[in-house]
C-alpha cells in the first residue's frame, strides 16, 4: 500500500507541474486583429500595441493643457488597462482602465517627498458591453472634464492634476508593462490635442469620428497624435501627424516588465474570479498533501512528516511560480505560493482526520500491516 501511496503522490506532483506550466508556450501569438468591415483593432485575450518611439508633447509642463479622445467598444467588464503612457521614471504615468461599466483614470505623481502616489478619477456607468462609446478627456486651468459621446458627463476633481506631461512617453494599448492581462474589446479611434477642447469642439469631433471624417478635418485643432485605424491590414498603425510616432503590432505577445513573485497586495482583486482562483489553488494541492503525508507515515511514526510535507508543497509551488516568469501567458505571484502551501497543509490534516485514520487502521488490520514504534 505504501508503494501505491508513493506512486499516487508522484503522479499528483507531475499533474500539478503540468497544470502550473501549461500550455508551455514561450512565444504566444499577439492576439490583435484588424476589423473587417470598419476601422479599428480587435484586442483578444493576449494583446498589445506599442508606439514605435516615445510621444513627445511640446511644452509638456505641469500647467500645459491637452485633450485625449478615445473611441472604443468593450467586449467584457473585467478590470483591465486600455491605454497606458509610461516613462522610465514613472512606469504607470497615466492610464485609462475599465472595470465593469466604469471608466477609470489613474495617474502616478510624485509628492513632496518624491514618492510616487496614485491619483484616481472614475466615470461611472459609462461603458456598455458591445456598444461603441466615444470619450473625451480635457485638461484646463480650472477643471478636468470627461465627455461621453460628445456630451459632458463629469468634472474630474481638481486634485487629479492631469496635464500635457502625462500624455508623453511610450504609449501602450491593451494592457500594462508588467501583467499579461489584456483588455478585450475594439479600439476604433485615438487622438491627442495640444489644447483644451471646448464643448463645441468635443461635440463636432464626435460627429466627425462617427461619420468617418478624414483626419484633415481635425487639423485646425492642433492634433499631437491622430490614429484612425483605417489601414485594415499590416503591422503598423499610422499616425496622421507626421512628427509623432506610429503604432506597431508585434507578431509575438510579450510583457516587457513582467514581475516575478508579485506581492499578494498587488494581486488582490475584489471579485469572484479572484476568490475562485484562491479556492482552486488551495484545492489543487490538497491531494499532494494527503497522499505524500500518508506515504511518509504509512508504516512508521515520523514527528516531522507533516512539516516536511508542507515545506515540500511550498517549495514545489515556488518552483512553479519561478518557471512561470518565463511563460508569458502565466503570472508569477506569491499569492499562489501561500494558497498552495495552505492546500498542502489541508491535505495533511485530512489524512489525520479520524474517519480517514479509522479506515487506514481497518485496512492495516485486515492486511496484517503494522506500524513500527
Amino acid at each position: 500500500m505504501k508503494k501505491i501511496l508513493g506512486a499516487v503522490s508522484l503522479l499528483v506532483l507531475c499533474g500539478m507541474l503540468i497544470a502550473g506550466l501549461w500550455p508551455f508556450n514561450f512565444f504566444p501569438r499577439n492576439d490583435v486583429a484588424w476589423l473587417k468591415n470598419s476601422n479599428g483593432l480587435q484586442f483578444g485575450d493576449r494583446a498589445r500595441v506599442y508606439s514605435s518611439r516615445n510621444l513627445e508633447v511640446p511644452d509638456s509642463k505641469e500647467d500645459s493643457f491637452c485633450s485625449l479622445e478615445l473611441w472604443l467598444q468593450p467586449d467584457g467588464g473585467s478590470p483591465a488597462t486600455i491605454l497606458l503612457f509610461t516613462a522610465p521614471d514613472n512606469p504607470l504615468q497615466f492610464r485609462v482602465r475599465q472595470s465593469l461599466d466604469i471608466l477609470l483614470l489613474r495617474r502616478d505623481a510624485r509628492d513632496q517627498q518624491n514618492h510616487l502616489q496614485t491619483l484616481s478619477a472614475d466615470v461611472e456607468y459609462s461603458l456598455r458591453q458591445d456598444q461603441p462609446t466615444f470619450f473625451t478627456i480635457t485638461t484646463g486651468p480650472k477643471d478636468i472634464l470627461a465627455y461621453k459621446d460628445g456630451a459632458s458627463v463629469k468634472k474630474v476633481f481638481p486634485g487629479f492634476g492631469l496635464s500635457c506631461k502625462d500624455f508623453s512617453g511610450e504609449l501602450i494599448l491593451g494592457g500594462t508593462l508588467t501583467s499579461p492581462r489584456s483588455w478585450p474589446g475594439k479600439l476604433l479611434g485615438l487622438a491627442i490635442y495640444g489644447q483644451e477642447l471646448t464643448s463645441e469642439q468635443v461635440s463636432q469631433h464626435f460627429a466627425m469620428w462617427t461619420h468617418n471624417a478624414p483626419p484633415e478635418g481635425f487639423a485646425n485643432d492642433h492634433p499631437l497624435a491622430f490614429y484612425s485605424f483605417s489601414e485594415r491590414a499590416g503591422s503598423v498603425v499610422h499616425n496622421r501627424v507626421a512628427s509623432s510616432p506610429d503604432l506597431y503590432i508585434p507578431r509575438i505577445f510579450r510583457v516587457p516588465r513582467k514581475k516575478m513573485l508579485t506581492p499578494p497586495w498587488e494581486e488582490f482583486s475584489p471579485d469572484l474570479s479572484y476568490a475562485s482562483d484562491l479556492l482552486i489553488n488551495i484545492a489543487g494541492f490538497v491531494p499532494f498533501g494527503f497522499f505524500h503525508f500518508g506515504y511518509l507515515t504509512w508504516n512508521r511514526r515520523w514527528d516531522r512528516a507533516a512539516l516536511s510535507t508542507v515545506i515540500l508543497g511550498g517549495l514545489l509551488s515556488l518552483t512553479i511560480e519561478i518557471l512561470q516568469e518565463y511563460l508569458i501567458t502565466r503570472r508569477s505571484g506569491m499569492t499562489d505560493i501561500i494558497t498552495n502551501t495552505l492546500g498542502t497543509g489541508v491535505g495533511v490534516m485530512l489524512w489525520t482526520w479520524q474517519p480517514v485514520q479509522s479506515l487506514v487502521a481497518r485496512f492495516k488490520k485486515e492486511t496484517g500491516q503494522g506500524v513500527a514504534s
